[in-house]
């Protein structure tokens, strides 16, 4: 006969060490995101940026263009905090915002 508090105490550690596992590591988006920080100037652009990473752009202005395969959520705030405006992989459009960050 099976001892059921030997089964217990290894679903016990299973499920430990399932809560104490790192998280999986930060994707980095295939392509480019490019912005212009007043309408009419030089284009800039993040290339390859990291998922889940804040990024402040000084306050960007005009064209702007999600050459990534990951959605873009830009703020009107250089820390990613606040009310955020989608703005797709793929897409491109007049855009006015001081960060910006990356997610599936």
């Amino acid at each position: 006969m099976r001892h059921p508090i030997r089964g217990l105490g290894s679903l016990a550690l299973a499920g430990l060490l399932t809560l104490t596992a790192p998280p999986p590591a930060a994707r980095a988006a295939t392509g480019a995101f490019v912005y212009h920080t007043a309408q009419g100037t030089v284009r800039h652009g993040l290339s390859d940026p990291v998922e889940g990473q804040c990024y402040a752009v000084g306050y960007a202005q005009g064209v702007t263009g999600n050459e990534t395969d990951l959605n873009a959520y830009l703020y009107d705030t250089p820390d990613c905090r606040g009310a955020a405006t989608y703005f797709p992989a793929g897409f491109y459009g007049v855009q006015s915002f001081q960060s910006v960050v990356f997610m599936r």
